[in-house]
């Protein structure tokens, strides 16, 4: 990447953490005209079109971005976030799965079990959690284990 395209591309950013989505797409397309294979750039494009509710070109630009970087954690993260959100659960647990074997963090232990969850796998997502609240406690950690004990006690019961 050169000078011009990483000034750009921290344009971009800016504009998307300023919430200015329209504007920062149409950096992140100016970057990858340029050079379209900086896996920031249509990782960050993703960001963008998500935030614009374009949720399916949003996953293409994260599918871009993964084909130039298999490991891009960020990417293969939203990735499974944007899928997590439009109920494409089966895919979003591969995509979690794959980031915490590859450096993933107590909240993408709580991704991956919202997604066991919905799936209908409860207990499976409270192991999850409970190994997430080992490694860090956190408040809504505890009353997810909460709630999840409880709907396989109510499972259970019937």
């Amino acid at each position: 990447m050169n000078t011009t395209e990483k000034v750009l591309l921290h344009k971009g950013i800016d504009k998307a953490k300023r919430m200015q989505y329209q504007e920062a797409l149409e950096i992140f397309e100016k970057v990858i005209s340029m050079n379209d294979q900086i896996p920031e750039a249509w990782n960050n494009k993703g960001v963008a079109l998500f935030s614009l509710d374009r949720f399916d070109e949003s996953l293409e630009c994260y599918d871009r971005s993964l084909a130039i970087d298999p490991l891009n954690i960020d990417a293969l993260r939203n990735k499974g976030f944007v899928l997590l959100n439009v109920g494409q659960l089966e895919e979003a647990l591969e995509c979690y799965n794959t980031v915490i074997l590859n450096s993933g963090d107590i909240l993408d232990m709580e991704a991956k079990a919202t997604a066991l969850a919905g799936l209908g796998r409860t207990q499976e997502a409270l192991d999850c959690l409970m190994e997430a609240a080992k490694i860090r406690p956190l408040g809504r950690f505890e009353e997810e284990i909460e709630i999840l004990k409880n709907m396989i006690d109510q499972d259970q019961a019937r």
